[in-house]
């Protein structure tokens, strides 16, 4: 599995965290891939987010996670 480094902001905090993110994904367009990240993101540090994500109201998951929990991805790259 091809691994990420995730910078985001929760609740004002600037944090950093690596994540792995399944190939299939990682290989997929940026906006499946930036969906993988968003939801890998959110299983590790906010566990209870399962509940916004599945929410289908149009937006994709990182702009459910801003909404619902103050979760900002600001930036991403490949190790």
């Amino acid at each position: 599995m091809p691994t990420y480094r995730v910078n985001y902001q929760h609740i004002g905090s600037n944090d950093e965290m690596t994540l792995e993110i399944p190939t299939d994904s990682a290989s997929a367009s940026k906006q499946q891939l930036e969906d993988a990240i968003a939801k890998r993101l959110a299983d590790r540090i906010l566990p209870h987010a399962e509940l916004a994500i599945r929410h289908d109201d149009g937006r994709n998951v990182a702009e459910k996670l801003e909404k619902a929990y103050d979760l900002i991805i600001t930036d991403y790259q490949r190790v």
